[in-house]
């Protein structure tokens, strides 16, 4: 069996995609379409079909996660080697409570389709709109990518893993972002904060997923909590 990844930061670069048009809809809030051809309206599908196909000249995917072993648990945070401030929140301790691990993720999908959609905003703004959903959505795509890797090898070492929880959800909070973004080294993505600690560029994502010790952990619907169980269904829909 391959020795764990402990501490050390794992990248990607690359990242291969497909933008599938039944998500772009889904995340324009178009329903009960699967794709554009389905549209009512053929200028409404020509457009986003367009950005779409600038969609795969922009987008670079990029992603990197770290996992950190977990040292203990106090009243509204869980401890790590590397921080005593990093997983604070009841949320976060719910979260954690049954683990040994916890891996942090970020992805991006580059700064050049949101600075065309930034250059586009004044004077197309429909079409800025639809490009940046498709943006949107890819970033997303990316921290699956990197998600589904990290399950792989929670598995692997025989741990069940909790949901992806992103950073600032429920009671976790944004500033916790300065924290992330060191540890992962995520400016070798090309991933920085703002001094408000939204990340640059804007179409990226930052998440922890916990490694449960499947033999401790109970049902799970006795301590999920409404916000957590909306962030599931949206990934399970994902």
């Amino acid at each position: 069996m391959p020795a764990m990844r402990i501490g050390t930061p794992v990248f990607f670069n690359n990242i291969p995609f497909e933008i599938e048009e039944r998500q772009i809809l889904r995340e324009m809030r178009i329903p009960r379409k699967a794709f554009l051809k389905e549209l009512d309206e053929p200028g409404l599908a020509k457009q986003i079909e367009e950005a779409i196909g600038e969609g795969y000249r922009l987008i670079q995917g990029k992603g990197v996660y770290r996992t950190l072993a977990l040292t203990g648990i106090e009243e509204k945070r869980v401890l790590t080697h590397e921080s005593r401030t990093l997983f604070v929140g009841e949320k976060m301790v719910k979260l954690l409570r049954y683990c040994d691990f916890a891996t942090l993720l970020v992805a991006t999908i580059g700064p050049d389709l949101e600075n065309r959609v930034d250059a586009l905003a004044k004077d197309e703004p429909a079409y800025s709109f639809f490009l940046e959903r498709v943006g949107a959505w890819m970033a997303d795509y990316m921290g699956i990518v990197i998600d589904r890797t990290i399950e792989k090898e929670v598995r692997r070492f025989g741990y069940g893993r909790t949901f992806r929880f992103g950073v600032g959800y429920g009671d976790w909070p944004l500033s916790t972002q300065k924290e992330v973004m060191e540890l992962t080294q995520a400016h070798r993505i090309g991933v920085s904060l703002t001094e408000s600690f939204i990340m640059v560029p804007r179409l990226s994502v930052s998440a922890v997923i916990g490694w449960e010790r499947t033999l401790d952990v109970p049902d799970k619907k006795a301590f999920q909590t409404n916000d957590t169980a909306d962030q599931q269904e949206n990934e399970d829909d994902a």
